[in-house]
């Protein structure tokens, strides 16, 4: 370790993982909204995906990059990217052409004149975007759970004030948003009070002996920082996965 990360990290403020904040009048605004409209924001954002092209460009994609290829693993690189593997079982049995079919199906209000009549492979690709709706959300639930583990636990790290703004209702975007951003960071600069408080911290169950401990996954090819990070990576699905899927290759 280099002298200047050790005096960082003997300053006050600091800690094993790195040293006080740089700049003193810094807030960070935290955008929430309720879960079942997190989840109807998400479920949209899919179906705005596949109107504006989603399944040409992952057809294209598996083209290139999937098809020429045997024994690809969906736990690596960017073939574990969400919004693509959730599709392969798909475009394994359908092609470009049915593609067609069916987003002309899907855009064109034909669900509603052919009623039973459906076209081929539309069940499959519904589960695909149910699958790909159910991941999303999932992994909205791993991103809040990290904001809470970085900002808001007592690490003994100095992170800066966390401000929660309330998105749910957009048509009072002025006055739950806006309005009260302006009045925070106005009151911070003039050095004063916000009007509005932080969010708390929460009590950390964390043992920070080992906060600055490295370890290096040989399944997941990644470098994982400090024993209580080490420890939910080992316990995760997708290190799980992947291991099992180095057993089953040799």
């Amino acid at each position: 370790m280099s002298q200047m990360l050790a005096d960082q990290r003997t300053a006050p403020g600091a800690c094993n993982l790195g040293g006080p904040l740089r700049y003193r009048n810094v807030v960070i605004f935290w955008l929430q909204c309720n879960q079942d409209t997190l989840n109807a924001r998400l479920d949209a954002r899919v179906d705005g995906m596949v109107a504006q092209g989603l399944l040409p460009e992952i057809r294209m994609f598996y083209a290139d990059y999937v098809k020429p290829y045997d024994n690809c693993d969906y736990h690596r690189g960017i073939l574990q990217s969400i919004g693509f593997k959730e599709f392969v079982k798909y475009l394994q049995q359908h092609d470009a052409d049915c593609d067609r079919l069916l987003m002309e199906y899907l855009t064109s209000g034909q669900a509603e004149q052919i009623g039973d009549r459906k076209p081929d492979g539309l069940d499959l690709l519904n589960g695909c975007l149910d699958y790909l709706k159910l991941v999303t959300r999932r992994y909205s639930r791993r991103q809040l759970q990290w904001i809470k583990n970085r900002f808001l636990c007592d690490s003994g790290r100095e992170v800066p004030a966390i401000y929660a703004l309330d998105t749910s209702d957009v048509g009072a975007w002025s006055s739950n948003v806006s309005d009260r951003a302006r009045a925070i960071v106005d009151a911070v600069l003039a050095g004063q009070e916000p009007p509005y408080a932080c969010l708390p911290k929460i009590a950390s169950q964390r043992d920070r002996a080992h906060e600055d401990k490295t370890f290096h996954c040989e399944s997941c090819q990644r470098v994982i920082v400090g024993e209580y990070q080490w420890r939910i990576h080992v316990r995760s699905n997708k290190h799980r996965k992947r291991a099992k899927s180095g057993l089953d290759h040799q």
